[in-house]
């Protein structure tokens, strides 16, 4: 019964002391102490409390002072006070929630993070940015690090997909062999890509901004994702993507 009593309103040393008395009827202070489990200074702080709530009394028994249980059917009177607060404290939240709310909503945008693990997680994330309202990615990435984890098949496989769904994707890429040749690229007029040294731009991540959010991806090491929905970082990236298009060393 000691989590039920706590359930009710008391403290779980409380809730000791009173079954200890209920099991030992009037007795000392010593006696309840050695029942309940609890030190005997302890016990005095918990029989105050409890005769608070009126759930103990004293008398004194010779030189001894003794205390006895009272009914727990007033266990019952806990609970309606309990209500009362709760009812009480509704009403005060009635009165706050608009003002709370006018703060909430003059606030601004929120971010909201996302975090994708392992290479499951990170496909996972992939089909979620294909199936995004938006239809242009800007994206920054090593072409090493990417072939590591997926495939020349899987991320052909991929490309059409992301065709297919009709977004255009600019891309800023590094590899250690130097850009593609003519014969080894694969663009459509929905790809532009522009090729930068790895010592110029040393990479081992993929980034992508789409609409609202960044996807920042790590591919070496520990394998995840995270996704960021905010306006203000999403806009932040796509000026740090269009001041590295933009500058000349790079080849398309």
């Amino acid at each position: 019964m000691l989590q039920e009593l706590q359930d009710f309103g008391l403290s779980e040393k409380e809730a000791r002391v009173y079954l200890a008395l209920l099991e030992l009827g009037k007795t000392t202070a010593d006696k309840i102490a050695k029942q309940a489990g609890i030190k005997r200074p302890t016990t005095y702080v918990q029989i105050k409390s409890l005769m608070e709530k009126g759930l103990m009394s004293t008398y004194e028994e010779g030189k001894k002072t003794c205390f006895a249980p009272e009914s727990p059917e007033l266990l019952k009177r806990l609970l309606l006070k309990q209500k009362d607060m709760l009812q009480s404290k509704e009403r005060d939240l009635d009165e706050l929630l608009p003002d709370l709310l006018r703060q909430f909503e003059s606030a601004g945008e929120r971010p909201v993070v996302r975090f994708f693990e392992g290479r499951e997680g990170i496909v996972t994330m992939r089909d979620q940015m294909l199936n995004a309202p938006t239809k242009e990615w800007l994206v920054i990435y090593s072409h090493n690090a990417l072939d590591e984890v997926f495939p020349e098949t899987e991320r052909r496989t991929y490309s059409k997909r992301r065709i297919e769904k009709g977004i255009m994707s600019r891309l800023i890429y590094t590899r250690a062999e130097g850009p593609f040749s003519p014969s080894e690229r694969d663009i459509t007029k929905s790809t532009e890509i522009k090729f930068f040294p790895p010592d110029k731009l040393p990479l081992e991540t993929d980034i992508v901004v789409f609409g609202n959010s960044v996807a920042l991806t790590s591919l070496k090491g520990m394998l995840f994702s995270v996704v960021i929905e905010s306006k203000e970082i999403a806009k932040s990236h796509a000026a740090l993507f269009w001041a590295l298009w933009n500058q000349e060393g790079g080849k398309s």
